[in-house]
């Protein structure tokens, strides 16, 4: 059974009793600024590369991965059966995600039975991993002076070993096989764009951070890094400047959803130069631009903005045309690129199960009321009613399990709820 998440995830429905004046669901609305939405949605058990579609992308990816030759699609709600030391234990994660709209499949490394080997057998399962595929120029036109770009995605640890955080970045080639992120001077235009940290040195491996590449050379906090940095502990960006890639979920599962969301700020600062801010969410917390302003606000140097004046990213966004991913040993999922916050942790995605009441029935002569939430199995709910959008401490049910299936549907009394022509509001909350 999937853990609950702590997050009080909840929509509302109203209507009055008696006499129904109107009804409401309050869900996300479609969105027409969600510029990119890729759910990696192809069949579980099939190669990445060759694969394409999803909005806002043209032409299809291209993976590699240097022991197994591809990255592999798994289906949401089935794990890779990866074994991850010791014991032996199995990685947890099977691309649901309990603070997160998830659809379509994940992709990454292979599981044992991916590559024809038994689930006990002992197999190198992989090692460097890059993928790239273009951006639809229309996203490109809206990276102006003065725009906003928000991006999200989700990246989990496939394996114990070795392992590297997946840098994304909106660039302008596609990373060389084997890259994990280092600087890359002489490939295509000499490299530019935006990413999300992990890499090059090796302690910067499993971290999280905002870092850019300006004709090749890449720089973080720290400044410009050299050329084939992997070892030099002076380039290393500290505990206080990111965030460490999460292993364990809060209930000690391998395999924990690292939620992580880019703010990038075109010509934002003086002589035209661009600010990047990169943080991380896990799947317990609430994800909303509050949050990552006050993550922001207590690790200051998550934001390109604080950093020192000689070290500003200033790039030449309308040559960024690809969305890369380097590293080592990971699973990604979900990316979204918007114009704002809400676009990217899944407001108005077409297809994305977001949690939301999507059908109610009233019968006056009965005063009995049906309610109907998206939801998942083993998800855990509370309903609360409210006469004045105010107080809502007044339960009509605490302990709701979700029903099989995609929705879960409940019926109440509501007699004594309120009085004839009294407006009634109702609240499903997620445990």
């Amino acid at each position: 059974m999937k853990k609950q998440s702590s997050n009080k995830s909840a929509w509302s429905a109203a209507f009055f009793v008696g006499c129904i004046i109107t009804i409401v669901a309050m869900v996300p609305s479609a969105n027409a600024d969600l510029l990119v939405y890729e759910p990696f949605d192809y069949a579980d058990g099939s190669t990445l590369t060759g694969q394409g579609g999803a909005l806002g992308t043209t032409d299809t990816w291209t993976a590699h991965e240097t022991h197994n030759g591809d990255w592999y699609v798994h289906g949401e709600g089935i794990s890779a059966d990866i074994v991850v030391a010791p014991g032996p234990v199995l990685n947890h994660f099977d691309g649901i995600v309990d603070n997160l709209s998830t659809s379509g499949s994940y992709v990454g490394l292979p599981g044992p039975a991916d590559v024809g080997r038994g689930p006990d057998e002992d197999f190198e399962i992989g090692r460097n991993m890059d993928a790239s595929i273009a951006l639809d120029p229309n996203v490109t036109a809206t990276f102006t002076s003065g725009t906003t770009t928000w991006i999200s995605y989700l990246s989990v640890k496939a394996w114990d070993r070795n392992e590297e955080h997946p840098n994304l970045v909106i660039g302008t080639d596609p990373a060389p096989n084997g890259s994990r992120g280092d600087n890359y001077g002489g490939i295509g235009n000499g490299f530019s764009g935006f990413g999300t940290g992990g890499g090059p040195t090796r302690n910067n491996r499993t971290r999280v951070y905002p870092m850019f590449y300006d004709a090749g050379q890449y720089s973080n906090v720290n400044g410009p890094i050299p050329g084939n940095a992997y070892s030099q502990a002076a380039s290393e960006v500290s505990a206080a400047d990111s965030f460490v890639w999460q292993e364990n979920d809060t209930d000690g599962n391998f395999g924990a959803p690292n939620i992580v969301i880019g703010k990038i700020q075109w010509d934002a600062e003086a002589g035209g130069k661009d600010i990047i801010s990169v943080v991380r969410f896990l799947e317990d917390e609430i994800l909303e631009e509050a949050g990552f302003d006050a993550l922001v606000a207590a690790q200051p140097n998550l934001s390109s903005a604080n950093w020192d004046a000689a070290n500003k990213p200033d790039i030449d966004q309308s040559q960024l045309d690809t969305i890369t991913f380097m590293g080592l040993k990971f699973f990604v999922d979900e990316i979204r690129i918007g114009t704002d916050f809400d676009d990217v942790i899944g407001g108005g995605v077409s297809g994305a199960p977001a949690f939301a009441i999507t059908v109610i029935d009233y019968a006056p002569a009965d005063k009995m009321v049906t309610l109907t939430w998206r939801s998942r199995e083993g998800q855990n709910f509370i309903v609360r009613y409210s006469i004045d959008l105010t107080n809502w401490e007044l339960d009509l049910d605490d302990g709701v399990e979700a029903d099989a299936g995609e929705t879960t549907t409940r019926t109440f009394d509501i007699t004594d709820l309120a009085m004839e022509g009294e407006e009634l509001y109702f609240r499903v909350e997620r445990q």
